[in-house]
This record gives structure tokens, C-alpha cells and sequence, in this order.
């Protein structure tokens, strides 16, 4: 019986979501829609992780800018598995049933014994705490822009944008080819981001190979951020209200480098409802929205 898959595609540009706009006198943040005040693509920026799971690779995205979304996980990958047992409702991005380990048939939802959650392993200085979990990264160069004389208001200073995380819809049953089923989605599932770990470096074109990080210089003067959600639940349904759950927000002066936010993949959880109904075989996907947003005003404690 298949089971589902929870996946991340990437999107590009400015996103539909709401935004905060940035008043012309603002700290150091670099403010939304304009790309020019960025050096590159315009913020809000966003890129999206599809989650699934299944019973019975992704390169960087086109982001550039000061401050740019570089990266979060392809794809989330929950496992093919036996069948739907609703004693045991809770599955992890590792590929497996929690609880019910005799009800986990191949480690990817692609019936292959390797589990396509993407973990990291790069030895860029600083990044020692979260090797061997899945990432998103936010790099934050602001206090190298070479504008900021000519833009009021908009000085070379990290920090003031914040990270969150939403999904667009159900989890919806697809076909092989990946097309959305007009029937056969499961409402009320919910997705779960445990001991949220954060990690900063300074080198950043290490951490992420792209020629648009050569050129940047160590900022000894660099901060963590300090704002991070430790436990981040993230229903899975469309909500159009918001920009979803709160990863991580960069106060005044946070932020300069690369900051990788990661998980174990045993600590990202998809809980259905006892009350689903299991197609078998099938294949299940839901998608997530990333959104990182600049700030209008330093963030309260």
C-alpha cells in the first residue's frame, strides 16, 4: 500500500502572501518590494518544500539579493508503508511509522530503501551542530551593500526580516505522474518541526557553492539569531491569511552570514487524523510554503 510524500519545489519572486512594508526612515532593514534596494530579487522571497509520505535534488533556487531565501528541504520524505493503521497515526521524515515499525515497507515513498530527505554535510566553520539534519538557509549579506548612500532610510546593517512556514493545502492524493486526484484527499493532517537548531557561518560561499557568495568577506562583528521557534506545528490546509508559522526572526543587527535553521529528520512529524481514509495503494502530497519577509521595525522581545 502506498503512502504518501511531502516534497519542495521552488518558487521564485515575490510572494502573493502579505507583507510588511518597510517606512522610508526603517532601521537597517532592507524593505520589501524592491528589488533594486536588495541587489537582486525582491523580498519577500519565497521557495517551497512539498511533504508526503506513501502507503503499499535539487539545486538553489534563483534567489539573489542582499538577503535572500537560499535554501529549505526538496522534499520531505515520510516512507512507503504497509497500510494506514489509525492506533498508530504519526509518521517522520526519516521514513517511518512511529511505533509500528513492522508497518514500514521501503524507507522512501518511492518504494526505494534510501529515504530521500536531503540532510547536510558541509564543513563550513560553524555549521559542527547541525550536520546530518535536513536545512533552510537565510543569507543575510546587508552589511556589504554598496547602495546604501543612495537609498534613504536603508543602511548596511544585517538583521530585521523573519522566516516562516505554510502549507498551501490537504494532503492530496496524486497519480504517478504527479497530478492532483479529484478525489481521495486527507484533511486535518498536520505537520510538526521538533528542537529546531540553529547554526551561523561566515562562510558562506562554502556552505552554499553559488558565485554570488565569492565575493563575501568575514563579518567579525556578526550575530546569531536569537529569535528561533524551538517547536513549529504547521496544519496542513490552505490558509491564505498569513505567512503561516514563525521559523526564526533576525532582530537589529542579527544575522550576518549564513544562518541554516535544521531538524533531525526523526523530529519532523506527519500526523493524520484516526479518522482518515487511506486509499492503498496511494500516494499522498502536500506542499509548504517558505516566506522570508522584511521587517518594518526591530523586533519586540
Amino acid at each position: 500500500m502506498k503512502f504518501t510524500k511531502l516534497t519542495s519545489a521552488a518558487l521564485v519572486g515575490a510572494t502573493t502572501l502579505s507583507a510588511f512594508m518597510v517606512p522610508a526612515a526603517s532601521f537597517a532593514a532592507t524593505p520589501n518590494n524592491n528589488a533594486d534596494a536588495n541587489g537582486g530579487t525582491a523580498l519577500p522571497q519565497t521557495d517551497t518544500t512539498e511533504a508526503g509520505i506513501s502507503f503499499g535534488n535539487p539545486g538553489p533556487n534563483p534567489n539573489t539579493g542582499y538577503l535572500r531565501l537560499q535554501k529549505v528541504p526538496s522534499i520531505l520524505d515520510f516512507g512507503n508503508h504497509v497500510q494506514f493503521n489509525k492506533a498508530y497515526p504519526n509518521f517522520t521524515a526519516d521514513g517511518k511509522n512511529t511505533g509500528n515499525s513492522s508497518n514500514d515497507r521501503f524507507a522512501s515513498y518511492k518504494e526505494k530503501d534510501t529515504n530521500l530527505t536531503p540532510t547536510l554535510s558541509n564543513d563550513a566553520k560553524g555549521l559542527e551542530n547541525v550536520q546530518g539534519m535536513t536545512w533552510t538557509t537565510v543569507v543575510d549579506k546587508q552589511v556589504s551593500r554598496t547602495n546604501a548612500d543612495d537609498k534613504k532610510g536603508i543602511t548596511a546593517k544585517a538583521g530585521l526580516w523573519s522566516l516562516y512556514v505554510k502549507a498551501d493545502g490537504d494532503l492530496n492524493r496524486i497519480d504517478t505522474a504527479g497530478n492532483i486526484m479529484s478525489d481521495g484527499d486527507i484533511a486535518d493532517a498536520n505537520l510538526t518541526f521538533k528542537n529546531t537548531t540553529k547554526a551561523q557561518t561566515q562562510e558562506v560561499y562554502k556552505l552554499t557553492g553559488e558565485a554570488q557568495d565569492k565575493d563575501w568577506k568575514t563579518d567579525a562583528t556578526a550575530k546569531p539569531v536569537s529569535a528561533v521557534t524551538e517547536n513549529i506545528s504547521v496544519p496542513l490546509a490552505a490558509d491564505t491569511k498569513d505567512n503561516g508559522a514563525l521559523v526564526a526572526q533576525a532582530k537589529d543587527g542579527e544575522g550576518s552570514g549564513a544562518d541554516v535553521f535544521a531538524w533531525n529528520p526523526a523530529d519532523i512529524n506527519l500526523s493524520l487524523p484516526a479518522s482518515a481514509t487511506v486509499q492503498s495503494p496511494a500516494t499522498y502530497q502536500a506542499k509548504l510554503t517558505w516566506t522570508l519577509s522584511a521587517d518594518a521595525a526591530t523586533p519586540s522581545n
